[in-house]
């Protein structure tokens, strides 16, 4: 398509687009949109989608059809005006359209805030403190118990259950004398306590004994997840078939010949060990990386769109009401944490302006560096990636060319590459050192204490000792 756009720069990160659409496009626009009310419109004498378009253009008149054409198409155009510019929309445009002519170019402007661009200060070379790697306290402890949990066997017991037993129940619910089939279950298995049974039936069941049989309801909240049971009262039946308790082995080297790879039980505490050492070297490694990035963040200037900042905090929502456990409602998650909807969307927007700040930074500098990233580096990135994950790396490549993900990772590899660039450029120095300088005193510091009735002193320069 050949439409043109001019682009206008406005006050506050806004940009118009002075949009022409050609003649012959608008024509087949209309057309589609002539032939898809044909498919829809009854008139009499003609059969169910064979209404000839003249017939449909006299029956309900050019308005309904341009109506039904500017529904679709307009939204395309202005798609393809933003790409064509190289904008990046961070809202909802204002659309702007007087008319659409019967002959010539269709006009139209849109009005829309663009992601800002930040203005850098230093971020090369940057001194930033590290983190010497250290593995915490009972870590080793944990991965070895962990290990004996896995290991465990499950035991009978003549005896009533206890929080941490296992129990097997049959169990059937009913609501309004009507027996419900996602309320229901034989030779179930569930840990008191552990979290995968509803508050009512850990209550009930801890004190049972095998061949007990419990009668109680639960409630359960609007919006449950499993439609049936959502806003409704169960009245349960429960039979406990079973009590059983975990066992677990001693940790020696029959467990290690047993249970793991290793022959002796201080050969698997010298690899677990070596394992949480290279985390804890990884986890310095990515808390240097962030600061870094931060410490460019500091030396930059950006405004950052409350309305990123809005979408963002809704984006973190969702993925949160997405990742919750069937049957768990974000109503019953709040009320779970004790927080309002509010207060956690209060919560959520400081980290969520930073992360959208550190992006802007990160990508000024891409652009300031002059990063590009070619096709063929991006194939290779998804070869590589494929390769890893044991998938077929040409479906991968087709997927991501035709399926609007190939510049997204272009735009992933370009980032990836800058932090890469920053991180290369700066010194680490001890984190000690690093922490005294925040407390060294600056001009600014000098400046507030003065004028809150201290002395001035001399000028703090870098050269100066602590």
């Amino acid at each position: 398509m050949a439409l043109t756009a001019e682009v206008t720069t406005l006050e506050e990160n806004r940009v118009r687009l002075d949009v022409s659409v050609p003649q012959d496009e608008v024509r087949k626009e209309m057309d589609k949109a002539v032939r898809k009310l044909a498919r829809e419109v009854r008139i009499p004498g003609f059969r169910a989608g064979k209404v000839p378009p003249q017939v449909v253009l006299q029956r309900i008149g050019r308005d309904a059809v341009v109506e039904e054409m500017l529904r679709k198409a307009l939204g395309e155009w202005y798609s393809e005006a933003v790409s064509d510019a190289g904008l990046a929309p961070i809202d909802d445009p204002e659309l702007d359209l007087d008319r659409v002519p019967e002959e010539g170019d269709l006009q139209f402007t849109a009005t829309v805030q663009v992601r800002p661009t930040a203005t850098l200060g230093e971020y090369r070379g940057l001194e930033v403190g590290k983190a010497d790697p250290e593995v915490p306290e009972g870590a080793l402890e944990e991965q070895l118990e962990a290990l004996r949990t896995r290991a465990a066997r499950l035991t009978p017991v003549e005896r009533p259950a206890q929080t941490g037993d296992f129990v097997v129940i049959d169990f059937e619910g009913h609501s309004g004398g009507k027996k419900l089939r996602t309320a229901g279950a034989r030779d179930y298995l569930a840990q008191l306590g552990g979290g995968r049974l509803v508050p009512e039936f850990d209550e009930k069941l801890t004190g049972a004994s095998t061949g007990d049989v419990l009668t109680f309801p639960v409630t359960y909240g609007e919006g449950d997840a499993r439609g049936e049971l959502s806003g409704r009262t169960v009245d349960y039946t429960v039979t406990v078939k079973m009590v059983q308790e975990r066992v677990l082995p001693e940790l020696d080297d029959d467990f290690a010949l047993e249970n793991t790879e290793f022959e002796t039980i201080d050969e698997v505490r010298a690899d677990l060990q070596k394992q949480l050492e290279e985390v804890a070297g990884k986890s310095a490694d990515e808390l240097f990386r962030r600061m870094v990035i931060d410490a460019a963040v500091a030396n930059a200037t950006v405004e950052v769109p409350q309305v990123m900042v809005d979408r963002r905090v809704g984006s973190i929502l969702n993925q949160t009401a997405q990742q919750l456990p069937q049957g768990v409602s974000f109503e019953q998650y709040l009320a779970a944490t004790s927080q309002t909807i509010d207060g956690l969307i209060e919560e959520l927007r400081p980290d969520a302006e930073m992360a959208i700040r550190r992006e802007l930074v990160v990508e000024a500098i891409a652009d300031a560096e002059g990063i590009e990233v070619t096709d063929e580096q991006i194939e290779e990135q998804v070869r590589s990636d494929a390769e890893a994950t044991g998938r077929a790396a040409d479906r991968l490549l087709h997927e991501l060319q035709h399926h609007g993900g190939w510049e997204t990772l272009r735009g992933d590899l370009r980032i990836k590459r800058a932090v890469d660039m920053l991180i290369e450029s700066a010194t680490a120095i001890p984190m000690a050192r690093a922490e005294a300088r925040e407390k060294l005193w600056t001009p600014e510091a000098e400046r507030e204490k003065a004028g809150a009735g201290g002395s001035a002193g001399k000028l703090w320069t870098p050269g100066d000792p602590q």
